[in-house]
């Protein structure tokens, strides 16, 4: 059951022209206003990239994902100011091959993070096993980016993690890992002191794609495995409310949902107490990244659209920037000086993702691009400093 009835009135971010949203982002876009804020290029890089980091001495980290034909990426990278890229952390880390260990070493990350304290948060996906197997070396790290130190490496056991999941994405609040499974659809959340893990919603609707609502990708075309089967992508980009209260989520294809914070940790829920507690948010499109701001305002990357959108708490939708450089954003984050990063991987263009015959339509090399945020939105979401030992 999704509880829709007292939106309005639960958090600062939901007001009420958010419950009553009910067209798509691209219908709902076309009549509203364009902001258009230009687009400054931040590096160009051989390797796709679809996500990247920033300290707060504004050292550039990018995440180099192993997806087919980029098999040999180093996985993380500091970009230094020559545009040259340095391997982080260094060493066997970033030199993974099939049939090396897994424990300590990047075999398919996914995403990273810099939050507030410097650290470099990663997802690493591990070996993919396919649909019905368990990714080995599939974890969550955490790197002192100012020596590549190893802080944390954090392993789910099976039954939070079982076979055919994949780890998507994570955010943080005070004491608490969120990260989303778009390989089976599901919320994880892990107690960073305890290290005890849940897995929550896995049977909820909301965590899943709908074979309804097909992944649409750049001029209408639909993302698509070699055997023609749309590509299945549930529970995907993530993201918290900056009072701590609401989890947002959503599948690649849509809609967008939340779940309040304290529900998701109180292990003494039911699953069905906590589905009662999940609300409808807006009927988005298909997005591949998000941002949220100290106001509130949700940054959406769109699949079908070259364009960034807000959604902000009043309801109002904008355009932030609408470029054709902008076919298939990613992972965005904000700088400390309201500057939103927005890294361009093009993965619709992969042949692994255009279906049977597919044909490589990457143009590169890989841009990242910066936009100055217009003063009516945000500053960047502070995060508390998680900085600790590695968990027993």
């Amino acid at each position: 059951m999704f509880n829709r009835r007292n939106f309005c009135q639960a958090s600062v971010l939901a007001c009420g022209a958010f419950a009553v949203a009910s067209s798509h982002l691209a219908n709902a876009a076309a009549v509203m206003a364009k902001v258009g804020q230009p687009l400054t290029e931040v590096a160009h890089l051989d390797w796709l990239c679809n996500a990247v980091g920033l300290t707060s001495t504004g050292r550039l980290f990018v995440g180099l994902p192993r997806w087919p034909g980029f098999e040999n990426t180093p996985s993380i990278a500091e970009v230094l100011p020559n545009g040259t890229l340095k391997p982080f952390p260094g060493g066997d880390w970033n030199e993974w091959e099939p049939g090396k260990p897994n424990a300590k070493a990047l075999v398919k990350i996914n995403t990273i993070h810099i939050f507030d304290d410097d650290t470099l948060w990663a997802i690493d996906q591990g070996e993919d096993a396919g649909p019905h197997g368990i990714n080995l070396g599939q974890k969550i790290l955490q790197f002192d980016t100012r020596n590549g130190k190893l802080l944390r490496s954090i392993t789910l056991a099976p039954a939070v993690l079982p076979a055919g999941a994949n780890l998507n994405d994570l955010r943080l609040d005070s004491g608490h890992a969120y990260l989303t499974d778009s390989g089976l659809g599901a919320i994880i959340v892990v107690n960073l002191a305890t290290g005890v893990s849940v897995r929550r919603l896995a049977d909820h609707p909301s965590t899943k794609m709908s074979p309804e609502r097909r992944p649409i990708g750049e001029e209408g075309r639909p993302l698509q495995m070699p055997d023609g089967s749309d590509h299945q992508v549930h529970s995907d980009p993530i993201e918290i409310s900056p009072d701590g209260k609401w989890l947002y989520y959503q599948p690649l294809s849509g809609p967008l949902w939340r779940v309040p914070t304290e529900a998701l940790r109180d292990t003494q829920m039911s699953e069905k107490a906590l589905g009662d507690t999940v609300e409808f948010v807006y009927d988005t499109g298909p997005l591949t990244g998000t941002a949220i701001d100290s106001a509130g305002n949700l940054y959406l990357a769109e699949y079908d659209r070259p364009r960034i959108t807000v959604l902000s708490p009043d309801g109002s939708l904008r355009v932030v920037a609408e470029d054709p450089k902008l076919w298939n954003p990613d992972a965005m984050i904000i700088s400390n000086t309201r500057e939103l990063y927005i890294p361009v991987p093009q993965s619709a263009r992969m042949a692994a993702n255009r279906g049977p015959g597919g044909v490589d339509g990457l143009v590169r090399p890989f841009k990242i691009y910066k936009l100055q945020l217009p003063a009516l939105y945000g500053n960047r979401e502070t995060v508390p400093a998680l900085v600790g030992k590695p968990l027993a």
